[in-house]
């Protein structure tokens, strides 16, 4: 089982446009990434990236409630100056992350690449669950950064801009995407 967003699953059918970049966990970045990262709900996209319950920061936290308030798991408790959340009962959702106002409450980025990866296919093939012929992949192999476009920086393209690619086949694009971006000369002055 996977959680993927409401609007996902009642849609008839998907044009999944994608941003083809490196990413620091998956190597590469493109239509896998971004169905099963892009379509899932919150709770998804923190299952993918953690495996543990969003920790608090207790030097920002000041026990406002916030959190407490948001929590329909009851995983969080309000002591007299922090939070506190219980791994056991935290579904993920991640409804603490966005609701808190200090900023007090975050993910865990704990996950290794290879269970990321796993997890991302398996949230992408629940993406597509009923809509397998009716779905067609667009990568634009345009200003490759060498991380993923989460990060709130873009650093220089690691090769010149290469066009856009279609297919229906989402692991066939990503490996033609990758084979281009793989024979392209380097960007002086790039990370790579």
């Amino acid at each position: 089982e996977v959680s993927i967003g409401a609007e996902i699953v009642e849609a008839d059918a998907l044009v999944v446009v994608s941003h083809f970049k490196c990413h620091e966990l998956t190597g590469f970045g493109g239509a896998l990434k971004n169905l099963g990262m892009g379509c899932a709900s919150r709770e998804g996209k923190l299952s993918q990236h953690s495996t543990v319950a969003p920790r608090v920061a207790v030097r920002y936290c000041d026990a406002c409630g916030q959190c407490l308030k948001a929590c329909i798991h009851g995983a969080i408790t309000v002591a007299e100056e922090n939070a506190w959340i219980d791994p056991d009962k935290c579904a993920g959702c991640g409804r603490c992350i966005t609701i808190c106002p200090q900023k007090a409450i975050s993910v865990q980025w704990n996950e290794a690449s290879r269970t990321i990866m796993q997890k991302i296919s398996e949230h992408a093939l629940g993406a597509v669950k009923g809509k397998e012929e009716k779905i067609i992949f667009l990568n634009f192999i345009t200003q490759v950064s060498p991380d993923c476009d989460c990060n709130g920086h873009a650093d220089a393209p690691i090769v010149g801009d290469i066009g856009i690619c279609a297919a229906t086949d989402p692991v066939a694009l990503d490996q033609a995407c990758a084979d281009l971006v793989n024979a392209a000369p380097g960007s002086p002055g790039s990370a790579l």
